[in-house]
């Protein structure tokens, strides 16, 4: 809204003409402005208005007419002035609302005025005259200015996004790009396909909003090295919270499961610093790296541990280095947790970052034919409950004096290997109402079920242990409970 300014209009009039003067001509101007919402029937000011007003003393000559002269100043500014016989006085009106036309009405009108005599001196004669004026003359002049209508320019909603296409056996990749569509998406937005949807993302797709992915398949071919960076991850979850993924499956060219170095990126599902994210049947098949890997995001928080995770059955096959990394956590729990043929171990807990490792993770239900690791720091306990068919539990290096539980479920140890079953060196592990036994097969046993170093506290209680022997050397205990 534009604000009108009181202005002065400063008339000076010079001395009028003498017959002005001897007739005594009163003029009296009526302005009525006739406007949607700037002044009301009987003149005052309506509601909402802002009116200003101030005499300004003139040089007006005494005894002249009095006129009124509006001026629009703008669609919402009208400026109106009188002129009398002894000042000017001029008046500002706005009005909050844009009225779409102005109309101005001047009315000048001349009253009647007495009786001039005129005497003349003669000798002979005396005669007296008298002049009158009309009654009234009345002269009307009305002009409407339009006004137009301020526009105001509206933007085009945003189109929302096309559907990706996808191909039931991921012969063609997703169009348009996946990526593009789940980066259109609102925060909350749930991307659901078909059981039979397969898109083809070549080096994998990012998620960093809330958002839900429920079916389909995502398929990555890549089989080298790019020219810049590593492979990456079929999907990752980076920086971001309240993501779930139901009912997927993630898809790589690694059918023999071998460990390629050089391609280790590429992991099914990768969450970075990421928090309260909820995974539920998901199958991760043939990746060059881990099944599911759990780290900080090392270049934007390197600080911050995955946290709040929720995993309700993962199947990981072929992974081309660990099933499940756990390197960078605070608090996370999985269930049903099936890893098959990893190339390494079925859970590593392994940071790469000094003091920050994994704490408060719990681990149930799970079943796997490779070992279970822990390497350096644990930053609170960890609890692995009712699992089958581990090949060994190893401890390297654990510095702190977290608690590593392992309850209820069965190990089937190598019955050759060139390392005990149970390895500790230094920590606490507690093994409570477990079976630990031998793979079957006709080859004699050698090597001893556990060996514990470096101030390591093994304590086995209430479980079954076939040839219950073990090495305990440099200040580690072992208690077996029965």
């Amino acid at each position: 809204m534009q604000q009108g300014r009181a202005g002065h209009s400063d008339r000076r009039s010079g001395s009028r003409s003498g017959f002005a003067r001897r007739i005594g001509i009163s003029v009296v101007g009526v302005a009525v402005l006739v406007t949607a919402g700037l002044a009301t029937a009987d003149g005052t000011t309506p509601a909402g208005a802002l009116t200003s007003g101030s005499p300004v003393t003139g040089a007006a000559t005494p005894g002249g007419p009095t006129t009124t002269t509006t001026t629009v100043v703008s669609p919402t500014t009208t400026v109106v002035t009188k002129t009398g016989p002894t000042s000017v006085t001029t008046t500002t009106t706005t009005v909050a609302g844009t009225p779409t036309s102005v109309t101005s009405t001047t009315v000048t009108a001349v009253t009647p005025t007495t009786t001039v005599p005129s005497t003349s001196t003669s000798t002979t004669t005396s005669t007296s005259t008298s002049t009158t004026v009309p009654r009234s003359t009345t002269t009307t002049t009305t002009t409407t200015v339009p006004v137009p209508r301020t526009t105001v320019p509206v933007a085009a909603p945003p189109s929302a996004p096309s559907a990706p296409t996808f191909d039931t056996n991921c012969a063609a990749p997703a169009t348009p790009a996946l990526q593009t569509y789940l980066d259109a998406l609102p925060s909350g937005a749930v991307f659901r396909s078909s059981s039979t949807a397969c898109y083809e993302v070549t080096n994998g797709i990012v998620l960093h909003k809330p958002i839900s992915i429920i079916g389909g398949t995502f398929y990555d071919p890549s089989t080298a090295r790019p020219a810049v960076g590593g492979l990456k991850p079929i999907i990752l979850i980076q920086d971001a919270s309240q993501v779930t993924i139901s009912g997927v499956s993630v898809l790589g060219v690694n059918t023999l499961g071998n460990y390629r170095p050089l391609l280790v990126g590429e992991a099914g599902i990768k969450l970075e610093s990421s928090t309260n994210v909820t995974l539920t049947g998901i199958t991760a098949k043939d990746t060059f790296g881990d099944g599911l890997e759990l780290v900080a995001d090392l270049g934007h928080r390197i600080g911050t541990p995955v946290s709040g995770l929720t995993v309700e059955g993962y199947s990981t096959v072929n992974a081309g280095r660990q099933g499940v990394t756990i390197a960078e956590v605070s608090g996370a729990t999985l269930d049903n947790i099936n890893v098959v043929d990893s190339a390494n171990s079925a859970f590593d807990f392994e940071s790469d970052i000094a003091g920050l490792g994994a704490g408060n993770v719990s681990i149930s239900n799970c079943t796997t034919d490779r070992g279970i690791n822990f390497v350096e720091t644990l930053t609170g306990p960890v609890t692995i409950s009712n699992c089958t068919g581990f090949r060994s539990l190893h401890l390297h290096n654990i510095t702190t004096p977290a608690q590593v539980n392992v309850v209820g479920g069965q190990m089937d140890c190598r019955r050759r290997s060139p390392v005990p079953c149970i390895v500790q060196i230094g920590g606490r592990l507690t093994i409570t109402g477990v079976t630990v036994q031998r793979l079957p097969g006709p080859t004699p046993v050698t090597e001893p079920m556990w060996s514990v170093s470096s101030g390591g506290r093994l304590r086995i209680v209430e479980s079954q242990l076939e040839m219950g022997f073990g090495i305990v050397a440099t200040g580690g205990t072992v208690k077996v409970v029965p």
